[in-house]
């Protein structure tokens, strides 16, 4: 009887605690456990999962248990059913996932929340084994291959972003928005990735919930019996970050909570064998960040390295130091900017895109073949705000920097704050080393036969005049190096842009380029490209040389798609500049290459696209620089072809490369001393995007050496002297060619009486100072032409008065007003047309 009583008290108590375990997990919304072998995918509770690729049913954890192998590029659509509470998405939920992986080293996709499979994943197992996303951060465990674990994500954006695993908390990770990239719409897609990084993955339970599972409910859940230890949280601890390198010596940074120990055991070999100690600096709150210099290396040497601080010991790494003077190989680089966002997927996506195109075009250890990345600013949102360092800068960018050293400038959204130039390690390479006040604000680096020079273009006052006068001593000390062929320069503002018409006036940091930095550079010949961002996009343009023994022009290249919020056409003001030639609205990056043994540069633009149209790794423009080619020969000029309506100027072929850019000028004069045209037209113009959102080449088709004007551009009856000259993609320019004298005959018009009201386009356009305006009236009309400024401001009046019908033509003189866009209007009583004119000085 006892026996009996002792059994009904056990099982009462037994059913008592699995009711109560039951009762206090909260209902799921969906539930599939792929144990049904006829219908894998039949869901449990909530509505059956649908397959797009291809799966195949396995063993599962448990004897008599299944799940589901899902295939590489292969994905499961989920109808959760969750109602928004709040926002236009949903933005709380917990997801909870039975996972297992048969490797570590590919990159493994938990879920996408985007319902078409267009963006990057939303939870990753990464390469070392990590799990997370850019965006959130990435756990410290690793987890271990063919075993079994449980991933529980609780989300509740606005307030927090929780990783366990096992019924343990794995990451606190970093909030995210509401309607955010982390929001479910009413699809979402389990082990999607639109670019690859989805390899074969088992499943054997996915559950979902309609509100955010606390630690407590999460426990309950258990998992598979692992130990996660202490969870991790956004400091991204001992990942190292690679900076300032040199032919012997390369500073490793990386974050750690501890101060106790701050060291790098390094090798030549993977058995290490070497240690060198350093410092530690505590930037502000918990994030602390090390630093050890290496130094005594030898030039161009592969070195296996492990960063030890008071939490542990990072995975072994490896790196190369630069290249010695005599080098006579290659060196390569990767060119960024402006990669800040508070929603770091592009950025994350970049680096990756960026990372596997150079194993591709390489080989497979990056860091061999490319020497170094160079960032010209903007790396996070706000520089004072310490939690945007790691989770937009140092996270995003971890893929590479462990391998390849970074050289960076401070852009205007880092504002000259302290916590950027604790970071960066740039003093031994400083215009004006500490303790100089202005220590790491700007300097130089020489690698091979190429002079990096890095500029702040936030400094305003004294520190400008600095600045300049230490610029000026760094291209004449490149001017008198005979083994330096190349100046490299990379800042954070712009001279002129394209894309955003308000950021030339927003500050007066462009005026400083135009009128400071650029007379500077356009004096010596080995200058080749000032490189910047601000504008989200990327632009190509030129800048003539002005230099007393000139080489080559130089360009002026934007980069700054590199995960900002593009600058899309239409979206601010757009100005199409002659000197700029080349403008996409797409994220991108560049790998620049230098042969140092043939003297030549070239550089390449890979485009990802926008959010209109996307693009993988698309090469989208290059360009070049090849010191030893000659520049072309002189063209020849032949009589042009001559009809009412238009003049065509026949000129030869180009002699070598192939023909960039022609120069004309047309007079009355044999001397040119006073010229009726003298313009520049080029092979290209990329200047907005059509409706399928790719890039309108306005000068598509044209023929350079049969340029053609207006006949309207000429007088009648008078004689003109032409003469051309040609620059080639090497930027190099020929010799002016011969000159040919031409008539221009009389122009009889078709009818002395206008049919229709019209204004024409200004010529020349561009001009200096002096420009044509023609318009007609076909009837007696009270006519007002003016021209106004880019604000709308009219600043002439050209012409106010009654005017019978005919056609009239004006001069407009704007040798008083300064370079840039214009409009001039035509308004009568019942006609009003509007057109851009552009003036060049």
């Amino acid at each position: 009887m006892k026996d009996l009583l002792l059994r009904s008290i056990l099982f009462l108590i037994i059913y008592s605690v699995f009711t109560l375990t039951v009762a206090q997990v909260p209902t799921r919304k969906g539930w599939w456990k792929f144990d049904d072998k006829t219908n894998i995918l039949k869901a449990d509770v909530g509505t059956d999962l649908a397959l797009q690729g291809t799966s195949k049913t396995i063993d599962g954890p448990k004897a008599n248990d299944f799940a589901v192998s899902i295939g590489t590029g292969s994905y499961l659509k989920m109808n959760h059913g969750i109602t928004p509470a709040s926002g236009n998405f949903v933005n709380e939920y917990t997801i909870s996932i039975d996972f297992r992986v048969a490797s570590i080293g590919r990159w493994y996709c938990f879920f996408q929340t985007s319902p078409t499979n267009s963006n990057d994943g939303d939870c990753f197992i990464n390469t070392t084994g990590n799990i997370g996303v850019a965006a959130t951060g990435y756990s410290l465990y690793n987890i271990k291959p063919n075993e079994w674990y449980r991933l529980v994500i609780s989300v509740k954006n606005g307030t927090h972003y929780k990783y366990y695993l096992d019924g343990q908390l794995l990451l606190t990770g970093t909030i995210q928005t509401v309607d955010g990239r982390f929001s479910l719409d009413k699809t979402l897609l389990m082990f999607a990735d639109e670019d690859g990084e989805d390899s074969e993955i088992d499943c054997s339970e996915i559950s979902i919930w309609d509100s955010a599972l606390g630690a407590a409910d999460i426990s309950i859940l258990g998992g598979y019996g692992h130990t996660i230890g202490s969870p991790t949280g956004k400091t991204h601890m001992l990942i190292p970050f690679l900076q300032n390198p040199s032919t012997s010596s390369m500073f490793i940074s990386w974050h750690d909570t501890s101060s106790t120990v701050t060291k790098v055991d390094f090798g030549t070999t993977s058995s290490l064998g070497q240690s060198t100690n350093g410092t530690s600096e505590l930037i502000a709150g918990t994030y602390r960040w090390h630093t050890v210099q290496l130094t005594g290396l030898q030039p161009n040497q592969e070195y296996f390295y492990k960063v030890v601080s008071g939490s542990g010991s990072s995975s072994v790494y490896n790196f190369r130091t630069l290249p010695g003077a005599n080098y006579t190989g290659k060196i390569r680089f990767l060119l960024l900017s402006d990669t800040h966002n508070s929603d770091t997927t592009m950025s994350s996506k970049i680096i990756r895109e960026a990372k596997k195109n150079m194993q591709q075009l390489y080989g497979g250890d990056i860091h061999k073949n490319v020497n170094l990345v160079l960032h010209s600013g903007d790396l996070v949102v706000s520089g004072n705000n310490i939690t945007q360092w790691t989770t937009q800068f140092f996270a995003p960018m971890s893929p590479i920097s462990p391998n390849i050293p970074f050289l960076t400038v401070t852009g205007n959204h880092e504002g000259e704050h302290e916590f950027y130039y604790k970071y960066m390690k740039l003093d031994n390479i400083s215009g004006y080393p500490a303790p100089n006040a202005f220590s790491e604000r700007f300097w130089s680096s020489v690698v091979a036969n190429t002079m990096f020079v890095g500029l702040n273009t936030n400094l305003s006052g004294a520190a400008l005049t600095l600045q300049n006068l230490w610029l000026e001593s760094k291209l004449t000390e490149a001017e008198n190096d005979p083994k330096i062929d190349f100046v490299f320069l990379i800042g954070h503002h712009f001279s002129i842009t394209e894309l955003w018409g308000q950021g030339i006036t927003e500050d007066s940091r462009p005026a400083y380029l135009t009128n400071q930095v650029f007379p500077i550079l356009k004096k010596y010949s080995k200058v080749i490209q000032y490189s910047y961002g601000h504008t989200h996009g990327f632009e190509r343009g030129t800048v003539e040389s002005q230099s007393t023994t000139p080489r080559n022009d130089f360009r002026m290249v934007c980069g700054g798609g590199g995960g900002g919020a593009i600058d899309r056409w239409g979206s601010y003001i757009n100005n199409d500049y002659p000197n700029i030639h080349v403008t996409i609205d797409n994220f991108c990056y560049q790998l620049i290459e230098i042969d140092v043994a043939n003297r030549t540069f070239e550089s390449s633009m890979y485009s990802l696209g926008n959010a209109s149209k996307a693009r993988n790794n698309e090469l989208m423009d290059k360009w070049y620089i090849k010191v030893t080619q000659q520049a072309p020969a002189a063209p020849t000029t032949s009589l042009p072809t001559i009809n009412e309506s238009q003049i065509v100027f026949n000129t030869s072929k180009i002699s070598s490369d192939s023909l960039m850019t022609v120069r004309i000028q047309i007079a009355e004069v044999i001397d040119f001393n006073k010229t009726s045209i003298d313009t520049m037209v080029h092979w290209k113009n990329i200047y907005k995007a059509d409706a399928s959102f790719n890039p309108i080449d306005k000068n598509k088709g044209i023929d350079l050496t049969k340029l053609s004007f207006k006949r309207t551009a000429l007088k009648n009856d008078k004689t003109f002297y032409y003469r051309v000259r040609y620059r080639d993609h090497n930027l190099k320019w020929s010799v002016w060619s011969n000159v040919t004298s031409f008539n221009t005959p009389t122009y009889i018009a078709a009818s002395t009486i206008p049919a229709k009201f019209n204004l024409e386009q200004n010529y020349p356009n561009p001009f200096n100072p002096v420009t044509e305006i023609n318009y007609q009236l076909p009837e007696v009309s009270k006519v007002r032409l003016s021209v106004f400024d880019i604000l709308g401001r009219e600043i002439s009046t050209l012409v106010d008065e009654v005017k019978s019908p005919g056609f009239y033509s004006v001069k407009f003189n704007g040798k008083n007003l300064s370079s840039g866009v214009y409009f001039y209007q035509l308004r009568t009583n019942s006609f009003v047309d509007t057109k851009k004119l552009v003036l060049i000085k």
